[in-house]
């Protein structure tokens, strides 16, 4: 781990406590060990492509990690696709017990594997969507219907938080909308 770069941003201390405000400890704890699971996915698929981890960010979007290699659009896409399936097992092996605070845990990873998988940029969803665009149009072009469906996306979220009157939804929506339409805020 010497020489790995590691940063956290004001954006996910701002997340943290959002979800701590809004759902209190539990949800917090949950919502970690959902995210641990999904990102110990995207690491274990990086180490069998052979990629080097080069950095840590945690941000507003939770955790990004910077790596390399020379690895093939495939590999590139396995990496993507592997943190939502960990989430999807964990939330599997959850959901097999009959402790609440594993179901409710399971409940959280499941959501936000669905929520990760949007196609909205940088989350996975828009990313394996960007990979398989840009298999049939220009970078530029592929950015763009990103762009639009994020922007759907986000607009669907937000109507859904205002119709059933959850202001923490409809905050999400105008998140989406920023991480759609701002790349520099991602």
């Amino acid at each position: 781990m010497a020489g790995l770069a590691l940063s956290v941003s004001p954006g996910f201390v701002l997340l943290a406590a959002a979800v701590y405000f809004l759902g209190g400890a539990g949800a917090l704890a949950a919502m970690g060990a959902a995210a641990l699971a999904h990102e110990l996915g995207h690491l274990a698929a990086m180490f069998l492509a052979g990629a080097t981890v080069r950095g840590l960010r945690v941000t507003a979007c939770g955790l990004v990690i910077d790596y390399g290699g020379m690895l093939t659009a495939r590999e590139e896409m396995g990496i993507v696709a592997a943190g939502p399936l960990a989430g999807l097992f964990f939330a599997a092996l959850c959901f097999v017990t009959d402790i609440p605070f594993f179901i409710y845990t399971g409940a959280i990873a499941l959501l936000a594997t669905m929520f990760n998988l949007l196609p909205v940029l940088p989350m996975d969803g828009g990313r394996l969507a960007l990979y398989m665009l840009e298999t049939v149009l220009s970078e530029r072009a592929a950015l763009a219907v990103l762009r639009v469906t994020g922007t759907l996306c986000a607009l669907g979220v937000l109507v859904t938080g205002v119709c059933i009157r959850s202001i923490s939804a409809a905050a999400v929506g105008i998140w989406l909308g920023v991480l759609a339409n701002f790349p520099d805020m991602r």
